[in-house]
Protein backbone atom coordinates (compact mmCIF):
# COMPACT_ATOMS: atom_id res chain seq x y z
CA UNK A 1 0.00 0.00 0.00
CA UNK A 2 2.68 2.19 0.71
CA UNK A 3 5.02 1.36 -2.12
CA UNK A 4 1.82 2.58 -4.41
CA UNK A 5 1.64 5.68 -2.97
CA UNK A 6 5.03 6.58 -4.68
CA UNK A 7 4.56 4.48 -7.84
CA UNK A 8 3.70 6.51 -11.40
CA UNK A 9 1.84 4.87 -14.24
CA UNK A 10 3.32 5.60 -17.91
CA UNK A 11 0.96 8.60 -18.09
CA UNK A 12 1.96 10.85 -15.10
CA UNK A 13 5.58 10.50 -16.12
CA UNK A 14 4.81 13.41 -18.40
CA UNK A 15 2.76 15.25 -16.16
CA UNK A 16 5.50 15.11 -13.97
CA UNK A 17 8.13 16.16 -16.13
CA UNK A 18 5.76 18.88 -17.40
CA UNK A 19 5.13 20.38 -14.03
CA UNK A 20 9.26 20.57 -13.34
CA UNK A 21 9.62 22.01 -16.95
CA UNK A 22 7.15 24.86 -15.90
CA UNK A 23 9.10 25.42 -12.28
CA UNK A 24 12.48 25.54 -14.32
CA UNK A 25 10.67 28.23 -16.40
CA UNK A 26 9.61 29.70 -13.70
CA UNK A 27 12.77 30.48 -12.02
CA UNK A 28 14.50 31.30 -15.09
CA UNK A 29 11.91 33.99 -15.79
CA UNK A 30 13.00 35.16 -12.30
CA UNK A 31 16.08 36.16 -13.16
CA UNK A 32 15.98 39.53 -14.11
CA UNK A 33 14.40 40.42 -10.68
CA UNK A 34 16.72 38.27 -9.03
CA UNK A 35 19.74 40.37 -10.56
CA UNK A 36 17.38 43.36 -9.12
CA UNK A 37 16.93 42.35 -5.89
CA UNK A 38 20.78 41.35 -5.40
CA UNK A 39 22.08 44.85 -4.66
CA UNK A 40 19.32 45.99 -3.28
CA UNK A 41 19.13 43.13 -0.46
CA UNK A 42 22.72 43.90 0.29
CA UNK A 43 22.23 47.90 0.72
CA UNK A 44 19.08 46.80 2.48
CA UNK A 45 21.19 43.83 5.20
CA UNK A 46 23.73 46.56 5.39
CA UNK A 47 21.27 49.04 6.74
CA UNK A 48 20.32 46.27 9.00
CA UNK A 49 23.92 45.78 10.10
CA UNK A 50 24.92 49.71 10.83
CA UNK A 51 21.72 50.47 12.53
CA UNK A 52 22.04 47.41 15.34
CA UNK A 53 18.82 46.06 14.01
CA UNK A 54 20.44 42.42 14.64
CA UNK A 55 20.46 39.46 12.10
CA UNK A 56 17.31 37.79 13.01
CA UNK A 57 14.82 40.82 12.60
CA UNK A 58 16.67 42.10 9.70
CA UNK A 59 16.39 38.88 7.33
CA UNK A 60 12.61 38.07 9.28
CA UNK A 61 11.72 41.12 8.11
CA UNK A 62 12.46 40.22 4.61
CA UNK A 63 11.07 36.90 5.51
CA UNK A 64 7.59 38.18 6.38
CA UNK A 65 7.20 41.57 5.03
CA UNK A 66 8.89 41.22 1.54
CA UNK A 67 8.69 44.93 0.44
CA UNK A 68 12.13 46.21 -0.10
CA UNK A 69 9.94 50.00 -0.15
CA UNK A 70 8.43 49.36 3.15
CA UNK A 71 11.60 47.77 5.00
CA UNK A 72 13.93 50.42 4.20
CA UNK A 73 11.22 52.36 5.56
CA UNK A 74 10.67 50.48 8.95
CA UNK A 75 14.57 50.31 9.91
CA UNK A 76 14.50 53.89 9.34
CA UNK A 77 11.33 54.43 11.50
CA UNK A 78 12.05 51.69 14.30
CA UNK A 79 16.05 53.53 14.35
CA UNK A 80 14.73 57.17 15.27
CA UNK A 81 12.89 55.70 17.19
CA UNK A 82 9.32 55.61 16.03
CA UNK A 83 6.39 53.86 17.81
CA UNK A 84 5.58 50.11 16.24
CA UNK A 85 2.13 50.94 15.95
CA UNK A 86 3.27 53.85 13.39
CA UNK A 87 5.43 51.42 11.49
CA UNK A 88 2.91 49.02 11.70
CA UNK A 89 0.48 51.55 9.76
CA UNK A 90 2.76 53.17 7.28
CA UNK A 91 3.75 49.68 5.92
CA UNK A 92 0.11 49.06 5.91
CA UNK A 93 -0.45 52.30 3.36
CA UNK A 94 3.15 51.80 1.27
CA UNK A 95 2.20 48.34 0.80
CA UNK A 96 -2.02 48.99 0.21
CA UNK A 97 -0.77 48.84 -3.78
CA UNK A 98 -0.60 44.70 -3.58
CA UNK A 99 -4.74 44.96 -3.29
CA UNK A 100 -4.75 46.66 -6.83
CA UNK A 101 -1.84 44.26 -8.52
CA UNK A 102 -3.71 41.37 -6.74
CA UNK A 103 -7.13 42.04 -7.70
CA UNK A 104 -6.00 42.96 -11.44
CA UNK A 105 -4.70 39.13 -11.46
CA UNK A 106 -7.28 37.53 -9.40
CA UNK A 107 -9.94 36.66 -12.85
CA UNK A 108 -6.75 35.58 -14.58
CA UNK A 109 -6.39 33.09 -12.06
CA UNK A 110 -9.68 32.22 -10.98
CA UNK A 111 -9.53 28.35 -12.25
CA UNK A 112 -6.84 27.62 -9.60
CA UNK A 113 -7.96 26.10 -6.22
CA UNK A 114 -7.47 28.67 -3.00
CA UNK A 115 -4.71 26.96 -2.01
CA UNK A 116 -2.57 28.00 -5.32
CA UNK A 117 -4.56 31.40 -5.17
CA UNK A 118 -3.05 32.03 -1.25
CA UNK A 119 0.56 30.81 -1.72
CA UNK A 120 0.65 32.94 -5.72
CA UNK A 121 -0.50 35.94 -3.72
CA UNK A 122 1.25 35.67 -0.64
CA UNK A 123 4.46 36.11 -2.30
CA UNK A 124 3.37 38.89 -5.00
CA UNK A 125 5.94 42.25 -5.77
CA UNK A 126 5.68 44.51 -7.53
CA UNK A 127 8.58 43.13 -10.22
CA UNK A 128 6.99 40.17 -9.90
CA UNK A 129 3.66 41.46 -11.08
CA UNK A 130 5.35 43.37 -14.03
CA UNK A 131 5.75 39.81 -15.70
CA UNK A 132 2.80 38.28 -14.75
CA UNK A 133 0.83 40.75 -15.69
CA UNK A 134 2.70 40.72 -19.19
CA UNK A 135 2.43 37.28 -19.71
CA UNK A 136 -1.02 36.04 -18.07
CA UNK A 137 -3.12 37.72 -20.82
CA UNK A 138 -1.49 35.93 -23.43
CA UNK A 139 -2.86 32.19 -22.30
CA UNK A 140 -3.94 29.99 -19.33
CA UNK A 141 -1.56 30.89 -16.39
CA UNK A 142 0.54 27.99 -15.69
CA UNK A 143 0.49 27.40 -11.60
CA UNK A 144 4.09 25.55 -11.34
CA UNK A 145 5.80 27.95 -13.46
CA UNK A 146 4.36 31.49 -11.63
CA UNK A 147 4.56 30.04 -8.17
CA UNK A 148 8.13 29.09 -9.13
CA UNK A 149 9.06 32.65 -10.39
CA UNK A 150 7.51 34.20 -6.90
CA UNK A 151 9.63 31.71 -4.78
CA UNK A 152 12.50 32.47 -6.71
CA UNK A 153 12.78 35.94 -6.46
CA UNK A 154 11.69 35.61 -2.41
CA UNK A 155 14.86 33.21 -1.64
CA UNK A 156 16.87 35.92 -3.52
CA UNK A 157 15.44 38.60 -1.65
CA UNK A 158 16.09 36.72 1.49
CA UNK A 159 19.78 35.24 1.03
CA UNK A 160 20.76 38.78 -0.58
CA UNK A 161 19.73 40.26 2.95
CA UNK A 162 21.42 38.48 4.36
CA UNK A 163 24.38 38.29 2.51
CA UNK A 164 24.44 41.82 3.26
CA UNK A 165 24.26 42.39 6.90
CA UNK A 166 27.20 40.12 7.30
CA UNK A 167 29.08 41.51 4.67
CA UNK A 168 27.70 45.36 5.85
CA UNK A 169 31.81 45.83 7.68
CA UNK A 170 33.28 45.50 4.54
CA UNK A 171 30.91 47.87 2.01
CA UNK A 172 31.23 51.65 3.84
CA UNK A 173 29.62 53.47 1.25
CA UNK A 174 26.94 52.15 -0.36
CA UNK A 175 26.56 54.91 -3.17
CA UNK A 176 29.88 54.12 -4.13
CA UNK A 177 28.64 50.84 -5.21
CA UNK A 178 25.73 52.21 -7.42
CA UNK A 179 23.24 50.20 -4.69
CA UNK A 180 20.98 52.77 -4.64
CA UNK A 181 20.09 53.30 -8.10
CA UNK A 182 19.57 49.04 -8.51
CA UNK A 183 15.71 49.48 -7.84
CA UNK A 184 14.89 52.17 -10.15
CA UNK A 185 17.01 50.84 -13.10
CA UNK A 186 15.36 47.29 -12.04
CA UNK A 187 11.71 49.03 -12.69
CA UNK A 188 13.04 50.59 -16.01
CA UNK A 189 14.10 47.41 -17.42
CA UNK A 190 10.78 45.67 -16.13
CA UNK A 191 8.57 48.89 -17.52
CA UNK A 192 9.82 49.26 -21.02
CA UNK A 193 9.38 46.06 -22.64
CA UNK A 194 5.27 46.07 -21.24
CA UNK A 195 5.01 49.53 -22.50
CA UNK A 196 3.87 48.13 -26.23
CA UNK A 197 0.55 49.76 -27.05
CA UNK A 198 -0.81 53.51 -26.47
CA UNK A 199 -3.06 52.58 -23.00
CA UNK A 200 -0.25 50.90 -21.99
CA UNK A 201 2.58 54.02 -22.75
CA UNK A 202 0.01 56.36 -21.01
CA UNK A 203 -0.52 54.42 -17.63
CA UNK A 204 2.89 54.51 -17.61
CA UNK A 205 3.50 57.81 -18.42
CA UNK A 206 0.53 59.36 -16.44
CA UNK A 207 1.58 57.14 -13.20
CA UNK A 208 4.81 57.85 -12.74
CA UNK A 209 4.04 61.90 -13.38
CA UNK A 210 1.21 61.27 -10.28
CA UNK A 211 3.33 59.61 -8.24
CA UNK A 212 6.56 62.15 -9.01
CA UNK A 213 3.93 65.50 -8.42
CA UNK A 214 2.54 63.32 -5.40
CA UNK A 215 6.29 62.35 -3.62
CA UNK A 216 6.89 66.22 -4.04
CA UNK A 217 3.65 67.55 -2.67
CA UNK A 218 4.69 66.11 1.01
CA UNK A 219 2.49 62.80 0.61
CA UNK A 220 5.35 60.48 -0.33
CA UNK A 221 3.84 56.95 1.36
CA UNK A 222 1.23 57.72 -0.75
CA UNK A 223 3.13 58.16 -3.77
CA UNK A 224 3.28 54.78 -5.67
CA UNK A 225 -0.59 53.97 -4.60
CA UNK A 226 -2.04 57.30 -5.87
CA UNK A 227 0.02 57.21 -8.91
CA UNK A 228 -1.06 53.57 -9.71
CA UNK A 229 -4.38 54.36 -9.70
CA UNK A 230 -4.22 57.40 -11.87
CA UNK A 231 -2.02 55.65 -14.54
CA UNK A 232 -4.36 52.27 -14.17
CA UNK A 233 -7.41 54.66 -14.84
CA UNK A 234 -5.60 56.66 -18.02
CA UNK A 235 -4.86 53.48 -19.48
CA UNK A 236 -8.56 51.63 -19.17
CA UNK A 237 -9.78 55.32 -20.42
CA UNK A 238 -7.63 55.34 -23.56
CA UNK A 239 -8.46 51.48 -23.89
CA UNK A 240 -12.15 52.54 -23.85
CA UNK A 241 -11.60 54.95 -26.20
CA UNK A 242 -9.85 52.75 -28.76
CA UNK A 243 -12.51 50.25 -28.88
CA UNK A 244 -15.39 53.11 -29.36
Amino acid sequence: MRFSMFAKSGADWPRCGSRLSSVAGGARRAMPIVLGYAPIGLAYGLLGQQTGLGAWPTVGMSLLVFSGAAQFMAISMFFRGADALVVIGTTFIVNFRHVLMSASLAPLIGGWNTSLRAAFGLMLTDESFAIHSASFPLGEPDPAEAIALNVTAYIAWAASGLAGYYLGALIESPEAWGLDFALPAMFIGLLLPACRDKPAVTAALCGGAVSVAVGIAGMRSWAAFIGAVAGATAGVLVMEGRRQ
